[in-house]
């Protein structure tokens, strides 16, 4: 079934608009985007009763935007053609440091985890039993990588896997594709690839649901700890809608609200509601990518020296800015 780009949710019939008349300062209208890990069709499923509920809380017309595509979303989030969304840290922090969006709230788990882990997996008939297996074999596997919006898909294990290890994937790989976490998936359990990025979310699920298919696949490497996935609103929101959009996310699933909400949360990636977060949340993304980007820069042959030292100077200055930025955050 085709998705359209805009789903529109109207929610006040002509009585209740007339018993519940909508705050002036609140708009009359807000577009929810929503970055599609699995698909579009099984996220808008997942999340299409927590956008019914906050519609009905919220008295608005509620529009969604759901994508695989974080540029897509990061887009509408400039543009204003989205007001709230759902991204993955690293999507979170272009958006922060574009400075038209910022966090205000941060997924919690059911098991009351702080974070999830970023993995490499592979076919469980796999010889691969390691990554050392990987670094040890130059240019043998086919390699499926993360959408470089992705934290957990691109991201931490470019860093942890292969930054610290002093190798480039493009280097180390017969051949890349890139996909997102359900192709990454299916690639592995369909044994159409060596080796592929995902993380213990997806995979947790997938041993809930498909128990079948997640024998088929063995995790080799697992990153550090990675902080759980925020909400932002666009900073121009006025400060009211700001505090009832809160307010909404906040209690959404504690137990004085209907049972059903924690049903709902469970089948989203098995959480239990939402708290409070900041900006200052992002700090040790923002750490990794700018590591990343000197590296890149430093083995860049095509760059002179001058060029190299420019670029360093470019990148050390952008995220001075960034690390202030988020540093001031704690203080909100």
């Amino acid at each position: 079934m085709k998705i359209s780009w805009r789903i529109i949710l109207v929610f006040c019939s002509v009585a209740a608009s007339c018993a519940f008349a909508k705050d002036e300062d609140f708009p009359k209208q807000l577009t929810v985007g929503l970055i599609a890990t699995t698909t579009v069709e099984d996220t808008e499923k997942r999340w299409q009763p927590v956008i019914d509920d906050f519609a009905r809380y919220t008295r608005a017309e509620v529009h969604v935007v759901v994508s695989t595509d974080y540029n897509k979303i990061l887009a509408g989030l400039k543009s204003n053609a989205i007001q709230v969304a759902w991204l993955g840290n690293k999507a979170a922090l272009d958006a922060v440091e574009d400075q038209h969006a910022t966090i205000f709230a941060q997924m919690v788990k059911r098991d009351g985890s702080h974070g999830y882990n970023s993995v490499l997996i592979t076919p469980v008939a796999s010889p691969i039993k390691s990554l050392a297996d990987i670094l040890a074999n130059k240019g043998v596997y086919r390699f499926y990588d993360g959408d470089k919006g992705s934290t957990s898909g691109y991201l931490v294990p470019a860093y942890y896997a292969f930054a610290k290890n002093k190798v480039e994937p493009e280097r180390l790989f017969k051949q890349i594709t890139t996909g997102n976490h359900k192709k990454n998936l299916q690639a592995v359990i369909d044994g159409q690839v060596d080796v592929a990025t995902n993380n213990t979310d997806e995979l947790d699920r997938l041993k809930k649901e498909a128990p079948d298919q997640f024998n088929k696949i063995r995790v080799i490497w697992t990153s550090p700890l990675i902080s759980n996935d925020p909400l932002l609103y666009r900073k121009d929101l006025p400060a009211a809608a700001k505090a009832r959009i809160e307010e909404f996310f906040i209690t959404y699933g504690k137990p004085k609200n209907p049972a059903s909400q924690a049903d709902v949360l469970q089948s989203i990636l098995n959480l239990s509601g939402f708290q409070h977060s900041t900006d200052a949340q992002l700090k040790p993304i923002a750490d990794i990518a700018m590591f990343g980007l000197l590296r890149s820069n430093m083995y860049d042959a095509s760059l002179s020296t001058e060029q190299k030292q420019k670029a360093f100077e470019e990148i050390t200055a952008r995220f001075g800015k960034l690390s202030a930025t988020l540093e001031m955050a704690r203080l909100r």
